[in-house]
């Protein structure tokens, strides 16, 4: 049974969460350019569940102590897709004001795909196949042929809801490998969420070697996929590919852009010595940096394209439906908690035969 003090922990949480994020949507109700700064915060924060899940179908495939160590809280950070869903209906709301191609017509290229109700189709569609594959694997146990479909059905859906919500901004950039990419900015980010948490709670000295050979290896794998796709659209001077790059380059998303580098491929650097893997003190300070840099990095992808600069309303909307999803986001720390095992069985039924 939850205790009376968490019991009490998670009304604050939530109602601290909801105020602050009616808040946000009052800052962006001010001007259609603030709503670029919810879209920012909730790509960032369902990141955090959707790249929970794509660990968790991978942990049943792949055996090993990682699973051991983090099996339960992505279990417990999968409960935050009902919310990611909720999260997302302002954004279905306010197409018009986010994406230009929703008022104005997709063109005769991509009039049957950008249209709002197929749009809006698509977002519930990819919720709800992901709700599906939550409840199965935490049903099922460890049942491998449905994670080797459901991770396949999983890369294609998510590659597919990358275009929706970040890619279609600017319906004339194309990049084949941008929802990959986008995969690997949510594995990055929830892999970090996971190793604070477990960090945090204590890990054994001897497993931390392996929580950062976990750690390089998703952000080897976001370097890879970042520069292959820079590097293709600059060798072939795309012209209008090029230009989504060009506008996440001037102003102040230089230092932006210089920021996420460094918040990235530092840690790559630092994590290829032995003794900072083996650190539970690097660790957890490299994780933060992680989380940092994808924060960056998703308000990077989003305001250029929608604000073509960084006003103050929607970056103040980012901020404060970013401490309102964070807020929520400390459900699933409860939940991951020993004494939770309840609050899990009765959000997806963890532990039913």
């Amino acid at each position: 049974m939850i205790a009376p003090a968490a019991a009490r922990r998670i009304r604050r949480l939530g109602l601290a969460g909801l105020l602050l994020c009616a808040a946000a949507l009052g800052v962006a109700a001010a001007t259609p350019s603030a709503l670029a700064g919810w879209l920012a915060a909730f790509v960032f924060w369902a990141g955090l569940p959707i790249g929970a899940l794509c660990l968790s179908l991978m942990m049943r495939l792949i055996p090993g102590a990682w699973r051991d160590e983090l099996e339960s809280r992505a279990n417990a950070a999968m409960l935050l897709l009902p919310l990611s869903a909720a999260a997302a209906v302002p954004v279905l709301v306010a197409l018009p004001a986010l994406y230009p191609w929703a008022a104005t017509g997709g063109g005769e290229e991509h009039r049957l795909y950008l249209t709002p109700w197929f749009f809006i189709l698509r977002t519930i569609a990819f919720f709800a196949c992901t709700l599906v594959l939550a409840l199965l694997l935490t049903r099922r146990g460890r049942t491998a042929g449905l994670a080797a479909g459901g991770l396949i059905l999983f890369v294609l859906i998510d590659t597919t809801i990358a275009v929706d919500w970040l890619m279609s901004l600017d319906p004339e950039f194309h990049s084949s490998g941008f929802g990959l990419y986008i995969l690997s900015i949510q594995a990055a980010t929830a892999l970090a969420v996971l190793l604070l948490g477990r960090l945090v709670a204590g890990a054994p000295s001897e497993k931390t070697g392996i929580l950062g050979g976990l750690l390089l290896t998703a952000l080897l794998l976001w370097a890879y996929l970042a520069f292959m796709q820079y590097f293709i659209i600059w060798s072939d001077n795309l012209p209008a590919s090029v230009a989504w790059y060009a506008r996440r380059g001037d102003g102040p998303w230089w230092g932006v852009e210089l920021a996420i580098g460094a918040l990235g491929v530092g840690p790559i650097l630092l994590l290829l010595f032995p003794p900072v893997r083996q650190s539970r003190g690097w660790l957890i300070a490299l994780a933060g940096a992680t989380l940092v840099g994808k924060t960056l990095e998703t308000a990077w992808l989003v305001l250029p394209g929608s604000t073509g600069g960084v006003p103050a309303l929607a970056v103040a909307a980012l901020a404060l439906a970013g401490l309102g999803l964070l807020n929520l986001s400390g459900l699933a720390r409860i939940a991951a908690a020993p004494g939770a095992a309840e609050m899990r069985r009765l959000f997806i039924g963890e532990g039913r035969p």
